[in-house]
């Protein structure tokens, strides 16, 4: 990643609480490559972190934001130019930790690479209660599941060879005989069935099929709470909670610490696909008494 700032001026900690230069901030940057498939035209805005742009930098670290969306603890500040993709994140949040991506020090910044990083330094010291919550596995650690956003990118443009290090080959024979209507529309009702298998590759979970709910949606612990209650089908519910509840949070299968775990937690709960694949609860919206959804970015800032 290049010394380039990208979407910067979105975020809150642009102008405060240092006073960061505001003339001839931006100046247009050839759209990269790997942006095309996102931004058609033939520049994008940039704001430069060094005095020599035309240098050849060290690179940087960018991380891709798929699956941000869900996780309360993470916040996405700004991306840079990257040759990953345009949504790649250059300096993000995840609880009280704050990643800053470009390699520069401080004395190769220019005025405003220097007061930028003072801007994230100064935000990230508000969040002394937030802390990161979903396990979210290093893929230079081993083999891990990567999250559904990985394929639907790849669904919705047809690019499904690209698709085959991280689905199963059960998966991707299943989806290679079909055309691409006919693909995204079985993508469309068995998307929230897909986890990683045995082999840490998506793969369609039978048990969650005949389950007949998402795993991914709260009302997955609604239909497990009936078919338990009902003894319908409990070794199932059992099994799925299991694998997709919080981890450790039924010993014993117990249904009454099932229902008031449930009703203790629902406004706080969360579903993440960052490796795991499991519900969380966010702790901090729970202490507040704020839901979850409702508690994002700034807002889990400490008072």
């Amino acid at each position: 990643m290049d010394p380039f700032a990208y979407g910067l001026r979105e975020h809150i900690v642009f102008n405060e609480p240092f006073e960061i230069p505001t003339s001839d901030l931006s100046l247009e940057w050839p759209t990269p490559a790997a942006f095309s498939s996102q931004i058609p035209g033939p520049t994008i805005d940039v704001v430069p972190l060094v005095r020599q742009i035309h240098r050849d930098w060290q690179d940087g670290w960018c991380t891709y934001t798929d699956g941000f969306t869900n996780n309360p603890d993470l916040e996405l500040i700004c991306g840079g130019v990257n040759e990953k993709t345009a949504t790649a994140a250059a300096i993000w949040r995840q609880g009280n930790l704050l990643h800053f991506g470009f390699q520069q020090s401080p004395a190769e910044m220019n005025e405003v690479g220097q007061m930028l990083l003072l801007n994230v330094i100064e935000y990230i010291s508000r969040f002394t209660e937030d802390r990161p919550i979903a396990v979210t596995p290093s893929v230079f650690g081993g083999p891990v599941g990567y999250p559904r956003s990985y394929l639907d990118r790849r669904i919705e443009s047809g690019a499904l060879d690209s698709s085959r290090f991280f689905i199963s080959q059960a998966l991707y024979d299943r989806l290679v005989q079909m055309s691409e209507v006919e693909r995204r529309s079985w993508y469309k009702r068995n998307r929230g069935f897909l986890s990683p298998n045995h082999e840490m590759k998506l793969d369609v979970d039978e048990n969650a099929v005949d389950f007949g709910v998402f795993f991914d949606n709260p009302e997955f612990f609604v239909r497990a709470i009936e078919l338990i209650e009902t003894a319908k089908d409990t070794e199932r519910a059992w099994k799925l909670i299991d694998r997709y509840g919080p981890v450790g949070a039924f010993p014993g299968r117990s249904l009454l610490r099932l229902k008031s775990w449930f009703d203790s937690n629902q406004s706080y709960l969360f579903f993440s696909d960052q490796g795991d694949y499991r519900w969380y609860v966010d702790p901090l919206a729970k202490k507040r008494g704020v839901p979850s959804k409702s508690l994002r970015g700034q807002a889990r800032a400490s008072h």
